[in-house]
């Protein structure tokens, strides 16, 4: 091989060879002659780029992974330090051994263009150089890191250096395949300036070096966002150390857009300082306080930024996923009309300023008109100021909250109207991506099926709901609820150290209809930060209990401190436990009876809603010591037993109540009716289902496998989506009975939504899940179609409910105070603890009838066996 070279330029200067007498070379035999180096000099510096490659493989990664190295470097970080170096040497030997084929044979006009075509045509080679060179950084890191923790791997580069012929050692073996490309375009471009245009090469070459340039291009590209990325991590992580109370900030999908400095006016005199951090995702709103000394060395902030935000200290005030903000409409119509009548103004006064220096030029006389002309602009300047008196308005800029708990308004001044609009243009173009990027997250990840042995033949799960106290691991449990019409059982599942049930335990003698995570009564803020609103606060807040409640209820006020869950039966009790209490070994904390079965228990605004089968509603409240005063409850006869209002559902401050085909919106500050609807179709069928997602309501009724989006502002109906197609199709591999038996009671048992999914259980046993649509506070219609997608694992039989559990744990101390994101006018007010920023990493359950794996229906021996067993199916989102 080492001979290549030498022998193509003997052979060509034999054909050439002329007589001394005469001139030794043509201009095209001068030109065919440089040709030939220039194929040689590419031949000799690939083999020597495929020769180092083969030196990382065999004399590094191939050792080190070896039985006699293996204790001085673990071989899963041997393979992320070579990662893709194997692959690029296949390409690279293979193209080495097409060129040494085509300069053996000996032929001036052969041609190498389109065997370099060949290589960076390939898809592989463009996905291994750019993986390789994303991972570059990291790898010449883990050898660095490795090489200082351990004497032992160290001296083995050190040998290996030594060992290569060209002394070079691994950083300078590793930087090789980025620097390939760029010199394979230097080569060709040669090779093409000395081959001629007939040459059945040019052509070739030409497109080879276009190629070559765009290939390069993408790496670097890739290469540069990947850049830009670990910058944006290194920022977030600054933003994060800035920000007292914030963690989590630092995720990979996240980026920081943008920071002001802004007032609030929380009362009519107040005013507040505050900070707006912009994310991608995420609005951070934090107190000011300004700081002493200098600025901090060491940071990785651009200075300009560093400059302004080291100058202040900041404390976390609030932090509000954008999914949950919108800008009030209503304030942004008038501002948008004061920007168009200033413009108007700033034209028209541009343009008599114009005439009025026209006028000057006239020789006739010019009075009468240099008085109007001047009138008129005295005029339009004296509108200006009138309307630049009202510039507040343009400066002004007030969001508003949208949950399930209610709604908030916010209201920020900016120093500046062009601030304020720049502000508002980053953040509708970051909820305008946030909507887009829905579509492209990963599908759920299934983690097991977990089956409940039925204690009692009849058994079936009739509701379950997450904890909001936390075990010993700081995460929390789901209860899930069982009955067969005469004994009602709890199963607890722990989710610690991997998800199992920890106890099943009968807990009444009657079906549970309902069951609800209740919070700790809450508690006063602590904080003596005076850059806050000051709360008042009642000193002697602790007070006796109502001598009217059971003697059970009678405890010590720390029991008030912890969450509890509330369990609604058919017989008409509701049992109320402590979140944190062993149900094997405790009974309940005290149980009463509201007169009629529960159908549904809902928390909001600090008070307990149940339903009950006569159709009446009941409202709880807390006492002054933060129990609960079940003697002292109010009823509201919202309904009737014919048709009783069998789900509620917390949507934007208000209570949603289905009786029936009809759903009443219930304030729960004046709690009155403010508005009715009923739900269209299907023969006047009730409710069976609803949740809620931001400005939208997702509804299903009974016998039906439609879904119906309801706006929860205008209560329009938005849009439907009718689930049977997708079941039919995920139901292709089942027997042809079973299969049109399902088909044709079809129908939607559960409902969630959870991650940007709204997830839909049928009677089929398929789960269906259908990305949310991104609505506004003016959203009329949805148009775009729903895509949606069947999972492939579920039941045998009905879906008998759908609950989510947050996976991450979290510090128990922050939920023990009533931490939450955000506050809510009258409701809490606002926090400093500790917050993090970090998405929760969340697990979705399923309950319902059997196991099965629609991929495989039918075709396994063991399909069947378990159809009576109850399951749980659980997925990580």
């Amino acid at each position: 091989m080492e001979q290549v070279t030498t022998l193509l330029s003997v052979h060509l200067l034999k054909e050439t060879r002329c007589d001394d007498l005469h001139p030794c070379n043509t201009p095209v035999e001068e030109e065919q002659d440089t040709r030939a180096h220039v194929v040689g000099e590419l031949h000799d510096t690939e083999r020597n780029y495929v020769n180092n490659l083969n030196f990382l493989l065999t004399r590094y990664q191939q050792t080190l992974k070896s039985p006699e190295y293996s204790a001085i470097i673990d071989a899963s970080l041997v393979d992320d330090i070579f990662y893709q170096v194997p692959d690029i040497h296949t390409y690279h030997e293979r193209f080495l051994e097409e060129l040494k084929q085509r300069i053996e044979s000996r032929d001036a006009s052969n041609c190498v263009g389109d065997i370099f075509l060949q290589l960076v045509n390939d898809p592989g080679v463009l996905e291994s150089y750019t993986s390789f060179t994303n991972n570059w950084k990291t790898a010449h890191e883990a050898a660095k890191a490795a090489a200082q923790a351990k004497p032992a791997f160290r001296h083995f580069l050190v040998a290996r250096a030594r060992e290569h012929h060209g002394k070079l050692d691994l950083k300078a073996l590793l930087i090789k395949p980025v620097q390939r490309l760029p010199q394979y375009e230097l080569l060709l471009k040669r090779l093409l300036k000395h081959t001629s245009r007939e040459h059945p090469d040019h052509a070739l070459l030409t497109e080879a070096i276009g190629v070559v340039q765009q290939l390069a291009s993408r790496i670097n590209a890739v290469e540069q966002e990947a850049l830009q990325h670990e910058q944006q991590q290194l920022l977030l992580k600054e933003l994060e150390n800035i920000i007292e109370g914030l963690d989590g900030l630092v995720q990979p999908d996240r980026m920081f857009l943008r920071h002001d400095l802004v007032t609030m006016h929380p009362g009519l005199v107040t005013r507040k300082e505050r900070c707006l951090f912009l994310f991608s995702d995420l609005l951070v709103i934090t107190a000011i306080k300004r700081r002493s000394g200098t600025i901090r060395k060491g940071s990785s902030l651009p200075f300009t930024l560093l400059s302004s935000l080291e100058a202040n200290k900041f404390k976390l005030f609030k932090f509000i996923p954008l999914d949950e903000l919108d800008i009030a409409r209503s304030r942004d119509e008038s501002v948008k009309k004061l920007v168009r009548e200033l413009e108007t103004l700033q034209e028209d006064l541009q343009t008599l300023e114009h005439i009025s220096k026209l006028t000057k030029t006239l020789r006739c006389p010019r009075g009468p008109m240099e008085d109007s002309v001047q009138d008129m602009i005295t005029q339009v300047q004296k509108q200006l100021a009138e309307r630049h008196g009202a510039d507040s308005q343009l400066m002004e800029l007030e969001l508003t909250i949208t949950t399930q708990e209610g709604m908030e308004n916010l209201t920020f001044m900016f120093s500046s109207a062009e601030k304020r609009a720049m502000w508002e243009e980053a953040f509708n173009d970051a909820k305008h991506k946030l909507a887009m990027s829905a579509d492209r997250r990963p599908p759920p990840e299934f983690v097991s099926a977990l089956p409940i042995r039925k204690t009692r033949a009849g058994l079936q799960f009739t509701c379950a709901t997450a904890t909001l106290g936390l075990n010993a691991h700081n995460l929390k449990d789901v209860w899930v609820c069982n009955s067969d019409g005469y004994v009602g059982q709890v199963c607890v599942l722990s989710l610690q150290p991997d998800p199992t049930v920890a106890c099943c335990n009968g807990v009444c003698n009657a079906r549970i209809l309902s069951i609800a995570s209740i919070p700790a009564a809450p508690q006063p803020d602590s904080s003596d930060d005076d850059e806050d609103e000051e709360i008042p606060m009642d000193e002697d807040i602790r007070k006796r209990r109502s001598e009217s409640l059971p003697p059970e209820m009678s405890s010590d006020d720390t029991d008030n401190q912890q969450p509890t869950m509330w369990l609604g039966t058919e017989d008409g009790f509701i049992h109320v436990y402590n979140c944190s209490d062993t149900i094997r070994i405790k009974k309940n904390k005290f149980k009463f009876q509201p007169g009629s079965p529960v159908h549904c228990i809902i928390h909001l605004d600090n008070r307990v809603f149940a339903s009950l089968a006569n159709g009446d509603i009941i409202v709880y409240r807390r006492d002054q010591s933060g129990g609960w005063n079940v003697a002292d409850r109010q009823v509201i006869s919202i309904s009737t037993a014919a048709a009783p209002v069998t789900r509620m559902m917390a949507v934007a401050g208000k209570l949603w109540c289905a009786a029936m085909n009809t759903v009443r919106v219930l304030n729960t500050v004046s709690l009155q009716v403010e508005h009715s609807f009923v739900v269209g179709g299907e023969n006047g069928r009730g409710v069976s289902c609803m949740v809620s997602a931001g400005h939208g309501v997702w509804v299903s009724v009974h016998n039906s496998a439609a879904v119906r989006l309801y706006h929860a502002a205008t209560y329009e109906c938005l849009c439907e989506v009718n689930v049977a197609p997708a079941v039919t199709k995920m139901l292709a591999g089942c027997d042809d009975i079973i299969r049109q038996h399902k088909a044709a009671c079809l129908r939607v048992t559960s409902l969630l939504a959870c991650k940007d999914l709204l997830w839909v259980g049928t009677s089929a046993g398929v789960i269906i899940t259908v990305p949310l649509p991104h609505l506004a506070h003016n959203t009329h219609r949805v148009q775009a179609p729903l895509n949606m997608v069947g999972i492939p694992y579920g039941h045998t039989g009905h879906v008998r409910f759908l609950t989510s559990v947050e996976l991450t744990p979290e510090p128990r101390t922050s939920r023990l105070k009533g931490h939450s994101r955000y506050s809510f006018k009258g409701r809490d007010h606002p926090h400093h603890q500790p917050g993090t920023a970090a998405p929760a990493k969340l697990l979705v359950i399923s309950g319902g009838d059997g196991y099965e794996d629609f991929r495989s229906s039918g075709m396994s021996e063991l399909a069947g066996r378990d159809d009576s067993t109850n399951h749980l199916l659980l997925w990580q989102v």
